[in-house]
């Protein structure tokens, strides 16, 4: 009986240890998994703000054009779209 017990503690050592490395190995997976999310936000907050970035310049880019157009319409015309 005494033999039997020994068996049954050294398996339920052995058990134990191979939870406990598998905790580890989780825990590292774990956070391996967290710092690619961190990293994939910081990619896709970059993403937007030259996204934004790029459109401002366009807004920019457009304002001009249009008073461009003002401009060339208004000498065609020969009047000012501000005088009523």
């Amino acid at each position: 009986m005494t033999g039997s017990i020994e068996a049954l503690t050294r398996r339920l050592e052995a058990v134990e240890d191979r939870a406990e490395a598998l905790q580890v190995q989780t825990g590292e997976n774990f956070a391996a998994v967290i710092e690619g999310q961190a990293a994939r936000r910081r990619e896709v907050r970059d993403g937007f703000a030259k996204v934004g970035a790029r459109f401002g310049a366009f807004d920019e880019k457009m304002d001009r054009n249009q008073a461009q157009i003002v401009e060339l319409l208004t000498a065609l015309v020969g009047k000012s779209p501000d005088a009523s």
